[in-house]
C-alpha cells in the first residue's frame, strides 16, 4: 500500500492537517488570536463529531485503539494507518474489529494489539462483574422478602387484613425487582458474549496474516507451544522448517507489488495442500514461511519438504494482470529437529535455511546439529 491510493483531502481535511502540524498550501492572512482559538475550537469539536461518526458507521466499540485509527485517518497524523485504512475503503472491505487488529499488528506488532486485547478483556470483565452483581441484588431481594414473610407472619394473628396487604405490596415489590434484575441479566449476557466473540476474533486476528491468511508469527509460535503440550508423557516427533522463497525480489521489481503478494499467497497455499494435515505452515515475515511437521522425524521432514520444492518447482507462473511469465519459483529450506526450545530450534533451522542459499537456492538443508 502507498500514499497514492488516498484520494485528494477534503477542504475540511485540510483545515485539520493545519491544526495537527502539515504545512498550509498557500500562507495564511493573519487573524486575531481570539479568531484563531475560537477556529481551533470548532474544528476540535468538529473532529470529535467526525471520529463519532466514523466509529458508529462502522460499528466499532469506542476502544483506544479505534480512537486512534478514526483520528489518523481523519486527520492523515499517521500516514501509514491513514493510507491502510483509505486503501481498505476503497477496495469496500470491511471494517471490523478484527480487521483493524490485524492491520495494527502489522503496523504496530509489539503496541496495539496487546492495548486491544486488554481493552476489550477488561470490558467483558465489566459485564461478568454486573452479572454478579444483579445475581447477588437478587439473592438479596429473596432474603429480605422471606425476613419480611417471616415478620409478616408473626403479625397475621392480630392484624391480619393489614398484615395481607402488606405481604401483597411486598409480594408486587419482589416480583417488579426481579423482573427489572432478569431484564438487566439478560441484557449484560448479551453484551458479555458479543465482547467474548470480540475478543475471540481480535485474537485470532492477531495471529494471523492480512495477507495468506495463514499464522503469522506470534500464531505460529503459539501453535508450537500448543504442540508442545499436546502429548500424553510421549515423545513427540516434531522438525522445524523454515523456507524462503528465492529471489523473491526480482518478482517485485519485474511484476510489481501485487503480482508478489499472489505469489506469496499461493506458496502459502502450496505449502499448506502439499505438506497436509500433520504440517502447520506459517507466514514468518517477509517471503519466508516456517513450517511444524509432526509425526515425522528429521529426515522425513526433509524428504516430505523435497518432494514439495520439486513439484513446485515444475510450475510456470503468469502475472494474470500482464500476462507476462514470471516463471518458476522455487524456495530453499532448512529443517532442525525440534524439542523444547523456540528460539534455538528457530535459530537452527535459519542457519540450515542459510547454507541452502549459499549452496545455490532451490534445496532443503538439514541442520548440522541433526545431520
Amino acid at each position: 500500500m502507498t500514499a497514492s491510493t488516498l484520494s485528494t483531502p477534503t477542504p475540511r481535511l485540510s483545515r485539520l492537517a493545519t491544526l495537527f502540524g502539515a504545512a498550509p498550501a498557500t500562507p495564511a492572512r493573519p487573524v486575531a488570536v481570539a479568531d484563531e482559538t475560537d477556529m481551533r475550537r470548532r474544528v476540535e469539536r468538529q473532529l470529535y463529531a467526525d471520529i463519532g461518526g466514523f466509529l458508529e458507521t462502522h460499528r466499532l466499540a469506542p476502544l483506544p485503539i479505534h480512537f486512534e485509527v478514526a483520528h489518523a485517518y481523519l486527520t492523515g497524523h499517521d500516514r501509514s494507518i491513514a493510507t491502510a485504512i483509505g486503501k481498505m475503503l476503497a477496495d469496500d472491505e470491511p471494517l471490523t474489529a478484527e480487521a483493524i487488529a490485524q492491520l495494527m499488528t502489522e503496523l504496530r506488532p509489539t503496541e496495539s494489539v496487546p492495548q486491544a486485547l486488554a481493552s476489550l478483556a477488561e470490558q467483558l470483565e465489566a459485564r461478568l462483574t454486573e452479572c454478579m452483581s444483579a445475581t447477588d441484588l437478587s439473592q438479596t431481594s429473596a432474603r429480605d422478602y422471606g425476613d419480611a414473610l417471616d415478620v409478616a407472619q408473626s403479625q397475621l394473628a392480630t392484624d391480619p387484613t393489614g398484615t395481607l396487604k402488606r405481604i401483597a405490596g411486598l409480594t408486587r415489590e419482589v416480583v417488579e425487582t426481579t423482573r427489572l434484575i432478569e431484564t438487566e441479566l439478560k441484557q449484560t449476557r448479551r453484551e458479555a458474549d458479543r465482547l467474548r466473540g470480540d475478543l475471540d476474533r481480535a485474537r485470532d486476528a492477531a495471529e494471523r496474516d492480512h495477507l495468506t491468511g495463514l499464522p503469522n508469527r506470534r500464531g505460529f509460535e503459539r501453535r508450537v507451544t500448543e504442540a508442545l503440550g499436546d502429548g500424553d508423557g510421549t515423545p513427540h516427533r516434531l522438525a522445524l522448517a523454515l523456507c524462503d522463497i528465492d529471489d523473491f525480489k526480482r518478482v517485485n521489481d519485474v511484476h510489481g507489488h501485487l503480482a508478489g503478494d499472489r505469489v506469496l499467497k499461493f506458496v502459502g497455499s502450496f505449502l499448506t495442500n502439499e505438506l497436509g494435515r500433520n504440517a502447520c505452515v506459517g507466514r514468518y515475515g517477509g517471503e519466508e514461511f516456517a513450517v511444524l511437521i509432526e509425526g515425522h522425524s528429521v529426515n522425513e521432514a526433509v524428504m516430505l519438504l523435497d518432494e514439495v520444492r520439486e513439484k513446485l518447482a515444475t510450475r510456470s507462473l503468469v502475472n494474470r494482470e500482464t500476462g507476462l511469465s514470471i516463471g518458476r519459483v522455487t524456495f530453499s529450506a532448512g529443517v532442525t529437529l525440534f524439542t523444547e526450545n523456540v528460539s534455538s530450534a528457530l535459530g537452527a533451522a535459519d542457519a540450515a535455511l542459510y547454507r541452502a542459499k549459499r549452496g545455490g537456492k532451490n534445496t532443503v538443508q538439514i541442520a548440522s546439529a541433526v545431520g
